[in-house]
């Protein structure tokens, strides 16, 4: 995974799958993050077969999350975004910029160890250089939430929207990639939308809907970026601004 990660532009994401084990109502859910249809949505040059057989036979597969009524080839998922004016993969958040690379790791560490902005460090892969020759390096980061109302917070969103079953537990952690000299992340209206394809905007029987996570986006963004060692950008009042 980590050689295939390098062999396409910012292939960094795909370093790493994600496995989660959640109990609920008594049972034991153990479920991971299906390769080939990561592979697409992350623009891979490879679509995993291996992984997907040692992941699926080492596991006992007995289902696939599916994407509920819609229907989504490996073709749509490389073009994938929720809806008109949302992003796409090649729509990043960009966190911050650095003079170089360690650089850049070195204020992660360092902000991940301090739990800025409520981040904390879950793993970090060195991948190498993609095929634009620039050096990635993988950040998963959980996001405890500064208070119990911030809705950048991991406990905020899964509450809200993961109510089906099997849980989507391993939609977490989220990703910082240090690509070259600066840190970005896949924009939230992405990433929480190729776990959730199937998630309805306005309305459903047990109230998770994108809606009920709107402030999620910027907040998470927000989040990350403080993490990274990035400022945040302050509009200021026209008035302030003398603009007439």
């Amino acid at each position: 995974m980590k050689n295939t990660a390098t062999q396409s532009e910012r292939g960094g994401y795909g370093g790493a799958l994600r496995i989660s084990i959640t109990e609920l109502d008594g049972d034991v859910q153990v479920a991971y993050t299906n390769p080939l249809y990561w592979s697409n949505a992350y623009r891979l040059n490879d679509n995993l077969q291996t992984t997907s057989q040692t992941l699926a036979s080492t596991f006992n597969a007995r289902q696939q999350f599916g994407s509920g009524d819609k229907v989504l080839t490996g073709a749509d998922m490389r073009k994938y975004h929720y809806t008109f004016m949302m992003e796409y993969f090649d729509d990043p958040s960009k966190l911050a910029r650095y003079d170089d690379h360690q650089t850049a790791i070195s204020t992660i560490e360092k902000h991940l160890e301090e739990g800025t902005s409520g981040a904390h460090k879950v793993y970090r892969l060195d991948l190498g250089t993609d095929t634009e020759g620039k050096q990635m390096t993988l950040f998963g980061v959980a996001l405890a939430g500064e208070d119990e109302d911030d809705c950048s917070a991991d406990r905020y969103i899964m509450g809200k929207i993961d109510k089906s079953s099997p849980r989507h537990t391993a939609h977490l952690p989220y990703e910082m990639l240090v690509y070259g000299s600066n840190v970005e992340a896949l924009y939230a209206r992405f990433r929480i939308a190729i776990s959730w394809p199937h998630l309805p905007m306005l309305s459903s029987d047990t109230g998770a809907t994108f809606f009920s996570i709107m402030c999620a986006p910027g907040a998470i963004e927000k989040a990350l970026t403080l993490a990274a060692g990035g400022e945040i950008k302050k509009i200021e009042p026209l008035e302030d601004r003398g603009d007439k």
